[in-house]
């Protein structure tokens, strides 16, 4: 009887982020009375017994899920894709944009559904893979972390969470490119640069425009694939500005990620410096602090997960102003929104809050209660019950 919803771990995610989400979807499918099963295949280890011993048992599952899912490139002895032998709908949650995600992407699986937490990546997929029949939008949950801090007790004015590569290293890789790829890379960087809103997919566009170069859906999508960099580069660049800037400014800030050593502006005395921890435990530093700064990875139609943890902890959340941003959150009564194009007004604004605590309160409070009934792992629980319900 097909009465148990399978989970699978097939990856591990940035400090084991989706082994936390995955946890809290299995509670609320229980809750919801749902059976469940979790396979974890983040090790190769005996991957392919699991495997195996779950399509034995295939009768026995309704849904499969995964984040970021490895199982597109699995296959059987004679080039069946595991997703179709598996012969159920299959859900994968894809946490960062579709380019990084090309391979798996353009196969034409049976039953297979796509879920994305950022509007464009939905529409990016709709476009470039019409050949995927479902996809839906269902940002990330809450982390609430184990108890309430008090104004009083919060030991961080200022936080930043996140990794840091250094962009030079990058653009060296850039540099050796062949001579045509590498103005087409570097060229969108410098459009994207100049206007933060530009999604890379629009960037591309915008490119072959000028160039004259027409592509098909497919071979469009293989070239985003091929330009990743230009995301992996604007990020780290995005991260050291913001910080460079804010760590200036004298404001007590503490940030906590690997490589955000190699920003020398960050060795100052106003800057405290903790090495990366465990999704669990960066969602108690969030409770922690008094202001989240968020520098979001990529994203034009959603924000990181970060942002709701925030809200859901009283934490008040500094991101970026964008369509999304402005359209779903209340600047200066549930959430601050700043400016990326001015990186040195960022300091000011935090500044301007933490002299503000009855502001500061206020605000934390509205993004909290809207939070608890929008925007917590049991809401997107429900949400994605509704999708496979439906199924």
């Amino acid at each position: 009887m097909r009465d148990t919803i399978l989970l699978f771990e097939s990856r591990d995610l940035c400090y084991e982020s989706n082994q936390y989400f995955m946890e809290q979807l299995n509670q609320e499918f229980q809750r919801a009375g749902y059976k469940t099963e979790i396979c974890d295949l983040s090790s190769d280890q005996d991957m392919e017994e699991k495997l195996e011993d779950v399509l034995k048992r295939r009768q026995e599952f309704s849904a499969a899920f995964d984040f970021n899912s490895r199982l597109t490139r699995a296959e059987m002895e004679d080039g069946t894709p595991f997703i179709d032998e598996l012969s159920i709908p299959f859900f994968n949650y894809l946490v960062d944009h579709p380019l990084y995600h090309h391979g798996g992407l353009r196969r034409r699986f049976k039953n297979y559904s796509v879920i994305c937490i950022d509007k464009c990546h939905r529409d990016y997929i709709k476009t470039c893979y019409p050949h995927i029949k479902n996809v839906f939008l269902v940002p990330l949950g809450a982390v609430e972390a184990g108890r309430t801090r008090s104004w009083e007790e919060k030991r961080f004015d200022l936080l930043f969470l996140g990794t840091y590569v250094p962009q030079e290293e990058i653009y060296r890789e850039i540099l050796d490119y062949p001579s045509e790829r590498k103005k087409e890379v570097l060229t969108l960087i410098e459009w994207m640069e100049a206007e933060p809103g530009l999604t890379q997919e629009d960037a591309l566009y915008r490119f072959l425009l000028k160039t004259g170069e027409e592509l098909t859906e497919e071979e469009f999508a293989a070239r985003l694939h091929r330009d990743y960099i230009v995301d992996r580069y604007l990020r780290f660049s995005k991260r050291k500005k913001i910080l460079s800037e804010t760590a200036k400014s004298g404001i007590p800030l503490t940030v906590m990620g690997h490589g955000l050593e190699e920003i020398s502006e960050l060795h100052r005395g106003n800057v405290t410096m903790y090495p990366g921890v465990g999704f669990a435990v960066s969602a108690q530093m969030i409770a922690d602090a008094k202001i989240l700064l968020n520098i979001t990875p990529g994203f034009q139609g959603g924000v990181h997960d970060r942002v709701y943890s925030a809200r859901v902890n009283r934490t008040l959340c500094f991101t970026e102003k964008n369509n999304y941003t402005t359209s779903q959150f209340r600047d200066r009564e549930e959430i601050v929104l700043y400016d990326e194009r001015e990186p040195k007004s960022i300091p000011g604004l935090a500044w301007e809050m933490l002299k503000d605590q009855d502001a500061l309160e206020k605000i934390t409070e509205n993004a909290c209660e809207k939070a608890l009934i929008q925007e917590t792992w049991q809401c997107r629980g429900r949400q994605i019950l509704n999708i496979i319900g439906n199924f």
